[in-house]
């Protein structure tokens, strides 16, 4: 499981830099669609942020055939992957999560035989 905790951390802060850079289109495209969060929010659509992750992390490929397989529900894998929250919320209050530089090489994101 210490795995999965650490991949969905790297994901979590490459969607926290992707919305960091891409914050002018992504707020007037959320003033069109977004999603409730738990924290009291909005994010983009699931199928957004599973789209632009799937782009920064392509070793999350691996994973996403048998995650649709066991459940296809879009929002249900933002849950999954820990990325049901307000990227703008973190961001703007500085609270971004001290965790593996997303830049940097990393062990579990080295090659395609650790998945």
């Amino acid at each position: 499981m210490a795995f999965f905790e650490n991949f969905t951390q790297v994901i979590r802060q490459k969607w926290l830099d992707y919305v960091q850079a891409n914050r002018g289109w992504l707020t007037i495209q959320m003033q069109q669609t977004s999603v409730r969060t738990p924290d009291g929010g909005r994010r983009p659509s699931s199928f957004l942020i599973l789209g632009v992750v799937n782009a920064l992390e392509p070793k999350l490929s691996n994973l996403m055939v048998p995650f649709y397989q066991l459940n296809s529900d879009e929002d249900a894998l933002v849950q999954v992957l820990g990325l049901n929250f307000d990227p703008e919320m973190i961001l703007d209050n500085g609270e971004e999560p001290t965790t593996i530089d997303a830049n940097e090489d990393h062990p579990l994101l080295s090659d395609g035989t650790d998945l």
